[in-house]
């Protein structure tokens, strides 16, 4: 009987220190807050910098999806306050297997297609978070995007919502040293 009280006592600490840490997406996105201060974070690194938008990588961690590393991922600071999480992907395995993901959890999307540039852009909002996953198939490139609305919406009317590449950082390597592999989402 002791030892199941123990066991019982250990999977309800377990259990509520994990779920501490993790964030729905609602509230943040890999253990950081929509709204939150760049300098609250350890280890971010400034790769580009556009009037009162900055851009940030994770030094010391690596992303994985479908069983593939994920090329990059940035996160987008505007006047100090996480408003973006910005996602480059491996391949059509990924985006695929995001959007089933995020269709399970968040319903079905909003699908626009653009012929010229054969873009198809999946679309959910969860509360005041929208999701943008974005194919261009016929140069092999693959976005996934996280806004938080209030800041997003803000940075728009000032036309800084333009993403450069660089804002991206730099592709990541497998001779890259990391402290963290860690899943994208953790749905």
């Amino acid at each position: 009987m002791k030892h199941w009280r123990f066991l019982w006592g250990l999977g309800i600490i377990l259990f509520w220190g994990s779920a501490a840490h993790a964030l729905y997406i609602d509230q943040g996105i890999h253990g950081m807050k929509w709204g939150g201060s760049v300098s609250d974070y350890e280890r971010m690194v400034l790769v580009h910098q556009n009037q009162a938008a900055k851009f940030y990588v994770k030094s010391d961690t690596q992303y994985f999806a479908a069983n593939q590393k994920v090329s990059r991922v940035s996160y987008g600071f505007y006047r100090d306050q996480l408003y973006a999480a910005f996602v480059r992907l491996q391949s059509v395995e990924q985006f695929s297997k995001l959007a089933e993901i995020f269709s399970e959890k968040h319903g079905t999307p909003r699908v626009s297609y653009e012929d010229a540039g054969k873009q198809v852009i999946f679309r959910w909002k969860v509360d005041n978070v929208k999701i943008k996953l974005k194919m261009k198939d016929s140069i092999g490139m693959y976005k996934l995007a996280f806004y938080y609305s209030p800041l997003s919406d803000q940075l728009n009317q000032e036309h800084l919502d333009q993403i450069p590449i660089q804002a991206y950082g730099p592709e990541s390597s497998d001779e890259r040293e990391t402290d963290q592999i860690v899943p994208l989402i953790e749905y």
